[in-house]
């Protein structure tokens, strides 16, 4: 087993060894001109040149999956494996399809020291949860739209066509497009639901006390460590309560979590 983790490591050190180069990449010159830049320094072994250049980018607002997929290598490189985490969960949130940040973020997770069980789901929610997720909230709303046009259209061959054989395709098509219109739509709403409700951060401490309300002298729950993933629920102060995937709650400082 020892040398099955060795062997993963030694190929993600080969994945990390260059940053992504982006022909098209969808920012502004001057953001393209400080990416390139960013991406020669990381190349050149000068790691803490690079995330600075990586976080001007994202700083002026201009960032994508590719400028948090580079700044999380870049901190990786430098062993700060907590910033590495949290960039890499950002680049997948914008693209969740890509093996390398799918690949750099396990490789990155086995850093961490806290190894939290997630509470069982049933099969069937979490194929539903496969299905909903495999659709980004952007592509739920394009495909709406699609589906709507698709179904607007129909209508109207069904009430303007003479022959009956256009009417009975318009009439097929609205009841089709409306019903995957439908799905969409649900799932749209469950996405847009999660955007709205669901904040997730990462612990960038070393060393986090969870306490069981938001003071420093409460009852210490358990101890957190740097890269897990916590649920935000709500905050107090310069405190902030969490929820785990095992379904621990806590109170921790706020200033030892960023979020995703």
């Amino acid at each position: 087993m020892k040398s099955l983790v060795v062997g993963y490591a030694r190929l993600g050190c080969l994945l990390l060894a260059a940053p992504v180069w982006v022909a098209g990449l969808a920012l502004a010159d001057e953001a393209v001109s400080l990416f390139n830049q960013a991406n020669k320094f990381y190349e050149a072994g000068d790691y803490q040149q690079a995330v600075a250049a990586y976080e001007k980018i994202i700083a002026a607002g201009k960032s994508n999956w590719q400028v948090y997929y580079n700044l999380g290598n870049a901190y990786y490189k430098q062993k700060n494996y907590g910033k590495a985490i949290l960039n890499y969960e950002r680049a997948q949130r914008l693209n969740r399809d890509n093996e390398d940040i799918d690949f750099n973020l396990d490789l990155a997770n086995l850093t961490v020291t806290d190894r939290i069980t997630a509470m069982p789901r049933s099969l069937a929610v979490i194929w539903l949860d496969k299905a909903i997720h495999f659709f980004t909230f952007e592509m739920a709303a394009a495909l709406m739209a699609i589906f709507w046009v698709l179904s607007f259209a129909g209508a109207i061959i069904w009430m303007l066509a003479r022959r009956e054989f256009w009417q009975s395709w318009g009439r097929r098509l609205v009841w089709v497009a409306g019903a995957v219109w439908l799905i969409f739509a649900l799932v749209f709403s469950i996405l847009a639901y999660e955007r709205a409700t669901v904040h997730e951060a990462i612990v960038l401490a070393p060393r986090v006390v969870v306490r069981s309300s938001p003071a420093g002298d409460a009852t210490e729950m358990f101890i957190l460590h740097e890269g897990v993933k916590v649920r935000l629920q709500e905050s107090s102060g310069a405190w902030q309560r969490i929820k785990l995937a095992d379904g621990k709650v806590g109170w921790l400082e706020a200033n030892t979590i960023e979020k995703i």
